[in-house]
């Protein structure tokens, strides 16, 4: 039997040991180096939206992630930035909605129904048959509150000219600057809320632009629970 030398063990351990430890370090400062980035960006949007709304507040997250807390025209909202490129705009108005529904930007498969899994909900997909919206958006609902959503959509869409009410919030969230895809939430239960999956930073950077996705995220409230 060869006997192996000490100091090639003592060599081979302490490689062993330096790797055991340097990639969970490694890997814990990469996360930490991320939400540390994450919350810097935040902090300096809640900066920037002093200007624009107002109780414009940073709390930190134990846990979950961090928020800005804000009032739009006296009504209380939060914003949140679940992931480096996800941005969320939670309402928290005092009437909850009644009604369950999903507005998303439209996939590759357009399915008939969809789940809302906070609700256990099967929703299904309500068509306007207008192209503007259809080859756009999915919407999904149930069927009485459906054809109400779907009405107020149709109204919106005219002949000529822009879209108005509900048409135009929607086509204005989803075109929103930097939005790679749009949703809009809303149930008893989890409440009403947008989110953004985000290609660029134009509504972190564009204090503007979130400006106007706020004002449409309360306008289709207004249109969708406080009709």
């Amino acid at each position: 039997m060869v006997d192996i030398p000490i100091w090639i063990q003592a060599f081979v351990l302490v490689g062993i040991g330096v790797v055991v430890l340097l990639v969970p370090l490694k890997i814990v400062y990469e996360m930490t180096k991320g939400s540390r980035d994450r919350t810097r960006r935040l902090e300096d949007l809640a900066d920037r939206l002093k200007e624009r709304f107002g109780g414009v507040r940073f709390e930190r997250g134990l846990f979950g992630p961090h928020r800005i807390r804000f009032t739009h025209e006296g009504r209380p909202a939060t914003i949140l930035q679940p992931d480096e490129n996800e941005l969320a705009i939670r309402l928290e108005p005092k009437v909850a909605p009644k009604f369950h529904a999903l507005v998303r930007t439209r996939a590759v498969i357009a399915w008939p129904f969809t789940v809302l899994w906070e609700a256990f909900r099967i929703l299904p997909r309500i068509r306007t048959f207008d192209p503007l919206l259809d080859e756009s958006l999915e919407i999904f609902a149930s069927r009485t509150f459906g054809g109400y959503v779907r009405e107020l959509a149709i109204d919106g869409i005219p002949a000529e000219g822009k879209p108005t009410g509900l048409a135009e919030s929607l086509i204005v969230l989803r075109r929103a600057p930097g939005v790679r895809r749009f949703e809009l939430r809303m149930s008893p239960a989890g409440g009403f809320r947008v989110w953004f999956e985000l290609r660029a930073d134009d509504l972190i950077y564009r204090p503007d632009e979130l400006e106007s996705a706020v004002h449409h995220a309360f306008r289709l409230y207004d249109l969708m629970v406080m009709y």
